[in-house]
């Protein structure tokens, strides 16, 4: 067994000094899986009562997720989470309490939802109220109502969210090209071509985003970080995590990360029906403006996810998320004839079809540009 750096160890006594001021000291404690940050949580159970700690230390790197800085390695901080937990609180979303936090440390004490995510009912086949997967599809998309009719009747207004422009989905958008596309174009002078060619075209989409509106975003809405959770009446709510890193940005932003998981792919079919679902709470939005935002906005999110897929590769040594890449181009290029043809024309003339499968790291990870480690 690896004994513990000092770094670790100082960590630790921060942990449980922290414990202690909330009266949790003596509760086991259990680490829960990591994901692709530097988050770490950790399940605390005292006799019958769970609770949740976040441990997000200062000294960790945290990825700019708003595209604010031109670098963007920031450090880490916890503050979006203690003020966007009472933000979404008035908005009518059901997200864990804060019950303590300790800022300059990056320490949050936080209500446990447990761990049935939707994910894990769809893997179950589980069945609420008589539905199955078309249910949960629509709790979710019942959620993002609540949330945009709250943003439609002032919500927005003295939120403190930063509010994206197309600057912000540009700069978000320099990952795929550094730490993406050096993986699968390792000729210089294509690259440079294809390069060229992309910023011509986010110069003629990245405005189309906002065809629909803009509205108050999750950012990372999809069905891992939507769970189910008792309520006391016999039945279950829907449960919202891992939401601080919200922003107001284009209306179909978070309805796009939902239905176009690249983790999840349900179907242009459910797709279609969830979006018109959508559509008929809000009868005002123009629905030619509103699809073409859409596919815009899936574009963006999934060239984002092609870079940070590249990033936590070589970086992080994380390329466990490769198997997604197929479906990622898949979801770009979806609706892209139609709607935005442009793209579609990007895609076929600089990134031929067997290029859309997971890079080969031996044979390009050395043309890869230089940029800091994540810790």
């Amino acid at each position: 067994m690896s004994r513990a750096t000092p770094d670790q160890e100082r960590r630790n006594f921060e942990r449980q000094d922290f414990l202690v001021s909330c009266g949790w000291q003596n509760a086991q404690v259990s680490p829960l899986v990591d994901d692709a940050s530097a988050r770490q949580y950790f399940r605390l159970e005292r006799r019958h009562d769970t609770a949740l700690l976040m441990d997000f230390p200062p000294s960790a790197i945290h990825v700019d997720p708003h595209g604010i800085y031109d670098d963007p390695e920031r450090p880490a901080s916890v503050a979006p989470v203690l003020h966007t937990t009472p933000l979404f609180e008035r908005a009518g979303w059901r997200v864990p309490h804060i019950q303590a936090s300790d800022e300059k440390r990056g320490l949050v004490l936080i209500e446990d939802f447990g761990d049935i995510t939707f994910t894990r009912a769809l893997q179950a086949g589980a069945m609420m109220d008589g539905t199955g997967k078309d249910g949960l599809y629509l709790r979710a998309v019942e959620q993002l109502i609540i949330l945009h009719r709250f943003c439609d009747g002032g919500g927005m207004q003295d939120s403190g969210l930063v509010q994206y422009g197309p600057d912000n989905f540009r700069k978000m958008l320099a990952s795929f090209k550094n730490d993406y596309l050096p993986l699968i174009i390792d000729d210089e002078a294509r690259r440079a071509n294809a390069i060229a060619a992309f910023d011509r075209l986010l110069g003629d989409v990245l405005p189309m985003c906002w065809q629909a509106g803009e509205v108050i975003i999750h950012r990372d809405y999809h069905v891992d970080n939507l769970m189910l959770v008792e309520n006391g009446d016999g039945g279950d709510d829907c449960g919202i995590i891992d939401f601080q890193d919200a922003a107001i940005a284009t209306r179909p932003y978070d309805l796009a990360s939902l239905l176009r998981d690249v983790r999840h792919d349900i179907g242009p079919d459910l797709e279609n029906r969830m979006k018109q679902f959508y559509l008929a709470a809000f009868p005002n939005i123009d629905h030619s403006d509103f699809e073409t935002s859409y596919v815009a906005t899936s574009m963006v999110r999934n060239f984002r996810i092609l870079g940070r897929f590249g990033w936590l590769a070589v970086k992080a040594g994380k390329t466990r998320y490769f198997d997604y890449i197929p479906r990622c181009w898949d979801l770009i290029l979806r609706g892209a004839a139609e709607h935005l043809p442009a793209l579609e024309d990007w895609v076929q003339t600089h990134i031929p079809e067997p290029a859309r499968k997971a890079p080969d790291l031996a044979t390009n990870v050395a043309t890869t540009p230089t940029r800091k480690a994540h810790p």
